[in-house]
């Protein structure tokens, strides 16, 4: 009975041990998580092969102060005036939009634009909508694919 008190307290020891020396204090990340400015809602993610690509983004502005008020709740407002730029594999630019007083922009492109000189069936193209509003960017990552 004695050796197994001894087995548990040892286990015991060491866990505690672990968590101690595992558990780290840490002011500063890597990289700051700092939630968008902005909700992105993106229509349009399947086109043929002939076609253009036409994805259409609003931009919304959450306003959160009615949100403990079950009567008024998270309100959206859209983003006019708001610069977005697109791109594709991270850097390539494909399209610099503006929102209209309803917060929509309407991307229209061909697959070649988006490096698709020979689109076929299946293939994909990952779009990133990137800006700044209220001077903290954010960007929307979005698939569209060829019928």
């Amino acid at each position: 009975m004695k050796n197994i008190q001894n087995k548990v307290w040892g286990m015991l020891i060491v866990a505690l041990a672990f968590v101690a020396v595992s558990c780290e204090d840490v002011d500063d990340l890597a990289t700051p998580n700092v939630a968008s400015p902005v909700l992105v809602l993106l229509e349009g993610s399947s086109f043929p092969a002939d076609a253009s690509v036409g994805v259409t983004a609003t931009f919304m502005e959450l306003d959160k102060s009615g949100i403990l008020d079950h009567t008024v709740g998270i309100d959206s407002i859209p983003v006019s005036d708001l610069q977005v730029l697109v791109y594709i594999n991270q850097t390539e630019e494909v399209s610099t939009l503006v929102t209209d007083g309803e917060g929509k922009i309407d991307l229209s492109v061909s697959w070649e634009a988006l490096g698709l000189s020979a689109a076929s069936s299946g293939d994909q193209v990952r779009l990133e909508f990137s800006g700044t509003h209220k001077n903290v960017s954010f960007r929307k990552y979005h698939i569209v694919r060829v019928e």
